[in-house]
């Protein structure tokens, strides 16, 4: 079963789709899409699957999803469940030659083209400076005619000028996560349920009818990474997240991330991060 092609309608008079969304966990499976893909989430926190990689989202991450980049959102549950705590996002999803084929080969377009040719990797942007470019994306939504295509000329310009956060894949892609939808979907849904304890292989290997060895060569072969790497990201994630919050204490913080050990947690954490949980936090908080 191959990813799910999610078609972009954007309708007879206009070329292109901008808007906002308060129900952004609908399109909850493994898909893709021909558009770029920009979005301000406002509202709303969870995971991000993209490429081969992972990142942990919030409220006023600017995220850019490239062309054919196979990738999952995953809520919070209680962005799910509970209609009082409903995700918004703004985004706008184009294709790359909706404005000719030609227009991003011009010399004044070159910093712009050089933005999606990095957002093949998925591209996070948290920093302060991504203030100008959220307004023009919510100017962009609320605009009609030509204004639509001044400011996403606009939006783009501005987030060439930016530095990302990071990037969420590697520059390799899998054929794999183009055929394997629904064996993924059901790793990452069963990892997502249960990382903050302990998972054996045998169990998760069971629900898609594989033995323990040939499912870490098939997540392997899929992810460029073990199972074992994969959980231990989702696990500093969550430390990260909870850290961020600033409410609970680093050995509280450790456990109800899944590790149960505090020394084991904390190198780890040094390994990914290259600082401590304490120096993180800090850093979060200056």
């Amino acid at each position: 079963m191959k990813p799910v092609l999610l078609k972009i309608s954007s309708g007879p008079a206009i070329s292109f789709s901008a808007r906002s969304d308060h129900y952004s966990y609908k399109h909850n499976n493994w898909h893709y899409h021909p558009e770029f893909e920009f979005i301000h989430v406002i509202e709303g926190a969870g995971t991000l699957f993209a490429g081969d990689g992972i990142h942990h989202f919030k409220g006023g991450d600017l995220i850019c999803i490239g062309s054919y980049l196979p990738h999952y959102w995953k809520f919070d549950p209680q962005y799910i469940r509970d209609p009082k705590s409903n995700s918004y996002i703004e985004l706008t999803q184009f294709s790359e030659d909706f404005w000719g084929k030609d227009f991003l080969t011009i010399p004044e377009n070159q910093k712009i083209a050089s933005l999606l040719e990095k957002c093949k990797k998925g591209l996070v942007f948290n920093s302060k400076l991504t203030v100008d470019a959220k307004k023009l994306l919510s100017a962009l939504i609320d605009a009609t005619g030509t204004r639509r295509i001044i400011y996403l000329l606009e939006l783009l310009t501005s987030i060439a000028e930016l530095k990302p956060t990071y990037s969420i894949s590697s520059a390799y892609h899998s054929d794999n996560l183009f055929t394997q939808s629904e064996r993924l979907n059901t790793i990452y849904n069963y990892t997502l349920e249960h990382y903050r304890s302990k998972i054996y292989i045998k169990d998760i290997a069971d629900k898609i009818n594989l033995t323990e060895n040939s499912f870490c060569r098939y997540f392997k072969s899929c992810t460029r990474k073990s199972y074992s790497q994969f959980i231990t990201e989702l696990r500093i994630g969550h430390a990260c997240k909870l850290l961020s919050e600033g409410k609970k204490s680093i050995k509280e913080i450790c456990y109800e991330s899944g590790f149960n050990n505090i020394t084991l947690f904390n190198r780890l954490f040094k390994k990914m991060k290259g600082m401590q949980p304490s120096e993180y936090r800090n850093s979060i908080h200056s």
